[in-house]
């Protein structure tokens, strides 16, 4: 497994305590580790209730953990229609309401060019990445309708620069800008908020899986430390702090935004050659 950074996000108690969520409701998908787990962690100490969705029942222990009167946890795929409108119904009678849609559920693999990429593969990682943002941002608009809420979608950069052998993944990425931005227009009038996160890497059980069928996974370590100008890999806890800021009232005042938390990768690779 890829060792934690000493440059990780903020715990509990911590960097995000100014940033208060008292009695909202979150919805966050992919919860059950890495960034969804992460965002679940920040939204609970930020005061909100939080409804965790995954595939993998693991969620029930951090729900567990942080207790049902403020988190709650349904199992369920983001790609399949009758399993979203679960998920929202079940947030509504546990919690009354709908504030924060966190739409992190994603598929990474699988790592190839277009061409080696297999048709069902290509429907799998379209089916979650797009469709399941699709279908939650569909079934919860009326319910942030009402509460005038928000929006974030965990992007990527790859959805605006690409990566070597991640074609797909990259399409799905931009796709979900795509969105966010025309969400954005539609719904601004409504006084919903969209905005998404575009992280580069980061140390997840997803993108450890991928570093560790590499040829050199010390050297792909070692490689993404170096590819951003800060010159480490962000954290999970990098991510959440800044899904928590976008579900404020700090951040009123924006909307359709694609944000980097990207540690400068964009401004130039800080690699000798």
């Amino acid at each position: 497994m890829i060792p934690r950074n000493s440059h990780s996000g903020p715990r509990p108690g911590q960097a995000h305590a100014m940033v208060e969520l008292t009695d909202k409701t979150v919805i966050v998908t992919g919860a059950a580790g890495g960034i969804g787990a992460a965002c679940v962690r920040v939204f609970a100490d930020a005061g909100a209730k939080v409804m965790m969705n995954d595939v993998d029942d693991a969620g029930y222990r951090l729900a567990d953990e942080i207790g049902p009167d403020r988190c709650r946890f349904t199992a369920g795929d983001v790609s399949d229609e009758p399993s979203v409108r679960h998920l929202i119904e079940e947030t509504l009678e546990a919690f009354g309401s709908l504030d924060v849609l966190l739409n992190n559920a994603a598929v990474l693999l699988p790592v190839a060019p277009v061409h080696e990429t297999t048709v069902e593969q290509f429907n799998t990682l379209m089916a979650v990445n797009v469709r399941g943002v699709f279908l939650c941002c569909k079934h919860a608009h009326s319910h942030l309708k009402k509460s005038r809420g928000c929006i974030v979608n965990i992007s990527s950069m790859v959805g605006i620069c690409g990566e070597k052998h991640h074609a797909v993944y990259s399409a799905t990425k931009g796709a979900i800008n795509a969105l966010t931005m025309s969400m954005a227009v539609d719904y601004g009038q409504e006084g919903i908020r969209c905005n998404a996160i575009c992280p580069s890497s980061v140390l997840t059980p997803n993108s450890d899986k991928i570093v560790q069928s590499s040829p050199n996974p010390e050297a792909t370590v070692e490689l993404r430390k170096k590819i951003n100008a800060i010159g480490f890999t962000a954290d999970p806890g990098n991510i959440a702090s800044v899904a928590l800021f976008l579900a404020s009232p700090a951040s009123a005042f924006m909307t359709g935004a694609i944000v980097p938390v990207s540690g400068g990768c964009e401004c130039g690779y800080g690699l000798k050659y």
